[in-house]
This record gives structure tokens, sequence and C-alpha cells, in this order.
């Protein structure tokens, strides 16, 4: 008992029944949780990468092209060529 008045059993604490409450519920056996799952996530990564792919292949193709041209530069500065072609300009880089 707790303050005089009897409170229930674990659950029960003695307030009126609800009513207008519909509860609806389907069975495990009839419910397919991975229905469509596959083509769903094909065709949604799809969708995700194709919408970021302008975000990430332009900084790429650039980042390639600037490291493209630096080893070109840098196997040219180191051939005889390169070396008579600088020979007089030792102040630039």
């Amino acid at each position: 008992m707790a303050g005089g008045k009897w409170m229930g059993w674990w659950g029960h604490l003695g307030a009126p029944v609800q009513r207008g409450i519909v509860i609806y519920s389907l069975s495990p056996y009839e419910q397919r949780a991975f229905s469509g799952a596959l083509h769903q996530a094909v065709f949604n990564t799809f969708r995700r990468v194709s919408g970021q792919a302008f975000y990430v292949a332009v900084p790429m193709g650039i980042g390639y092209a600037v490291y493209s041209w630096g080893k070109k530069n840098h196997e040219f500065r180191l051939s005889k060529e390169g070396h008579k072609y600088y020979e007089g300009h030792e102040g630039t880089a």
C-alpha cells in the first residue's frame, strides 16, 4: 500500500480502461522485411553518387592534371634539354 491506497499489480495501476485505441499488427510470417531492398539500394546509391560526382570528379581531375604536369616538368628539368634550357635562368623556379 502506498499512501493508504492499493496501486494494483505491476502495469495495472487502477486507471480506467482506455477506449477508442485501435492497434494493428501484422504476423511476422506475412512481413517481407527486405522486400525490394537490393533494388532500392542500387538505384539510391546511383542517384546519390551521380549527385555528388561533380563535386568529387572536378577537383580530382584538376589535382591529377597538376600532378602530371609537375612530374613531367620535373623530368624535363633533370634531362639534358632541361639543363640546357634553364642554364641561364638560375633564379627561376
